[in-house]
């Protein structure tokens, strides 16, 4: 008989998670792994699996978040591109900024003057909400997508009353980041976008269960994880 998942509660999230084991985290990480390998070899992401919350082709995305109404901009004509998968949506992003939406209104998380360093912010929805959310949102990305993310980040943002703050920064990974991104150090309540094969070193893992997501947005093709910084033995 299999062994019930532990359950606790991690970081600034106050919803109970199952905590991913070595081996279930191996697990994820090879089907993660598949999938992008699925991407790069097509090159037609679209292709493989269809969004049920966005629509790729369109010019833009638009979406009720925070009391606002939020209009994405996209550029479907630069999906073709190899590797270049951040010039549209996708519904892990909306997923995700609802969940967080969803979980400050529920009391389960406060994001309220956290600082929020986004990983890959492609058109940059999720920052946009973490920051209307009330967090000091750093959204990064590569060179070549700064036009459409600053673009989206001040139509939806500069006429607005801003509970956070947003700030677009280039950032190619494996280059020294510049220090307003990682001083003072992260506290890691926080993360929106990360590698699970990566953190399972360095974080304790948990997933939260779909029935703690927002009712509207949840989608089998979707993971959301909680990471915590594991403590150093010599600490």
């Amino acid at each position: 008989m299999a062994s019930e998942e532990a359950k606790t509660r991690m970081g600034g999230y106050g919803g109970m998670v199952s905590v991913l084991d070595e081996e279930e985290g191996s697990e994820s990480s090879a089907a993660a792994a598949a999938e992008t390998l699925l991407l790069w070899c097509t090159q037609q992401p679209t292709y493989s699996q269809h969004n049920a919350f966005v629509s790729q082709s369109s010019l833009s995305l638009h979406l009720d978040s925070c009391g606002h109404s939020l209009s994405i901009l996209q550029s479907p004509s630069s999906l073709g591109t190899p590797g270049v998968t951040g010039s549209v949506m996708w519904d892990s992003g909306v997923v995700l900024g609802k969940f967080l939406e969803h979980s400050v209104d529920s009391g389960l998380l406060l994001l309220q003057g956290k600082k929020v360093v986004e990983l890959g912010s492609g058109c940059g929805l999720v920052g946009c909400i973490a920051a209307l959310l009330g967090a000091q949102v750093f959204l990064t990305d590569l060179p070549d997508r700064m036009k459409l993310l600053k673009k989206n980040v001040e139509t939806n943002l500069k006429q607005v009353d801003l509970r956070g703050s947003a700030t677009v920064n280039e950032l190619t990974w494996g280059d020294d980041p510049e220090p307003e991104l990682i001083q003072p150090l992260p506290d890691y309540d926080s993360i929106l976008e990360y590698f699970l094969e990566a953190a399972m070193k360095d974080f304790m893992v948990g997933r939260v269960d779909q029935t703690q997501w927002h009712p509207d947005y949840c989608s089998p093709r979707v993971v959301i994880y909680i990471l915590v910084k594991k403590r150093s033995s010599t600490t």
